[in-house]
């Protein structure tokens, strides 16, 4: 390999450094703009407006230098007077400050996510500093060796753009596959049953005991007229068969579970635990990436301070990261919520709808429910006989009031 193909090589690999970390950050604005306003402006960064603008302006900014940076190295206009020593402040820079993160936490070298190449690709501070170490070696190198017919065919910046930008997307690229449990072996045993279905809590064996039911449907008819079984009969029957004693419920306590619910308890399994079937409860669907969602969840918070809105209990799709962010831009409250990071699972809960997704549970039913088509917060607000939201004299906008120690629920 000569000197010629070598310098065109670490212009690639600086070109690829630079164009796959711009568009990892653009497909990751918000988890972005949070890492770089927590760290020019604290942890209450969303409790300042004003900063934030000016702090998503600094986000794009630097996004569009990297693009353009990472591009200009594939060509030969002012490579060594301009783009080559602005690449090198921008990897010194971005160096320095990994240091300073590295030294500033408790195993801030090992942990955690640097945001270089935004939460496509989580990389430790330690990671970065190595993958920028090597940048400055390509740049060095090719200071040093770099000739005026060093030159790349027209074609190849675009093209690389492309190949990059398809790279990066190709993270996102999540698996719909179902991931259904083994056909029972044996109808009727146990141990085939057992394979099928959890049976951990009640609720699984209920589900469990109803496939078997259903599958018994099939069977010949019984030729012999069979005497009328009791309650008790049938409840012996399940508890023989499932090996998993049932509670009592009584008649009025129990209500029907539909399709949602069960999906719900199966992906949420946290869910269980907020005894929704005994109490209203809003189970809200948000990908907390999603600035629609940010804002339904912010009209949700402020809603709580009429006492009139039922309990809310979230599925939150995205990362621990993402969810801090969440939290932060809601007020800084923490509604109860189970995260889902399984993409698939969180499209099975949506059941073809666009998130954000409401329930209205009541009774242990679904009563009324909204998506992002269908959601509209004064219709939202006359359906709980909200009239009116308590406005933050200090700034505008309407915000719930919470003090130190308090909580809105």
């Amino acid at each position: 390999m000569n000197k010629h193909t070598i310098v065109q090589f670490s212009r690639i690999l600086l070109s690829f450094l630079f164009v796959f970390g711009a568009v990892s950050k653009l497909v990751s604005m918000p988890f972005f703009d949070g890492m770089v306003a927590e760290l020019l402006l604290g942890k209450d960064y969303f409790d300042q407006p004003k900063g934030m603008l000016w702090v998503q302006w600094l986000t794009r900014i630097l996004v569009a230098v990297e693009l353009v940076l990472g591009l200009a190295l594939l060509q030969n206009k002012w490579f060594k007077k301009l783009v080559l020593p602005a690449t090198m402040g921008m990897l010194i820079l971005f160096t320095i400050h990994l240091f300073y993160e590295g030294f500033r936490q408790e195993n801030g070298f090992t942990e955690g996510n640097c945001g270089c190449f935004g939460d496509v690709l989580p990389m430790t501070n330690l990671e970065s500093i190595i993958k920028n170490m090597l940048g400055m070696l390509a740049g060095i190198f090719a200071w040093l060796r770099y000739r005026n017919d060093d030159l790349f065919a027209a074609w190849v910046a675009p093209a690389f753009l492309g190949i990059i930008t398809l790279f990066t997307l190709s993270f996102g690229i999540k698996s719909y596959q179902t991931t259904s449990a083994p056909v029972i072996a044996e109808l009727g045993t146990t141990a085939g049953l057992a394979e099928t279905a959890p049976l951990s809590d009640s609720l699984s064996a209920e589900f469990a005991v109803e496939n078997i039911e259903e599958k018994e449907e099939f069977k010949p008819r019984q030729t012999t007229p069979q005497k009328p079984t009791s309650p008790a009969t049938i409840q012996d029957q399940k508890t023989e068969l499932t090996g998993v004693t049932q509670p009592k419920i009584s008649s009025a306590d129990k209500a029907p579970l539909d399709k949602t619910l069960k999906l719900l308890y199966t992906y949420a399994p946290d869910l269980q635990s907020e005894n929704i079937a005994s109490k209203p409860t809003l189970v809200c669907l948000f990908s907390m990436t999603c600035s629609h969602c940010q804002e339904v969840y912010r009209d949700l918070i402020a809603m709580k301070a009429s006492g009139k809105l039922p309990n809310l209990y979230l599925v939150n799709y995205g990362t621990d990261y993402e969810q801090n962010y969440f939290f932060t831009q809601g007020g800084n409250v923490k509604s109860p919520h189970t995260r889902i990071d399984d993409f698939t699972d969180f499209k099975r809960m949506l059941e073809g709808k666009t998130y954000p997704r409401i329930i209205y549970v009541k009774d242990g039913k679904i009563t009324k429910e909204w998506d992002v088509d269908t959601y509209e917060k004064l219709n939202f607000m006359s359906y709980f006989s909200i009239e009116k939201l308590e406005e933050k004299k200090e700034s505008s906008g309407l915000q719930l009031e919470i003090q130190d120690g308090q909580s809105p629920w």
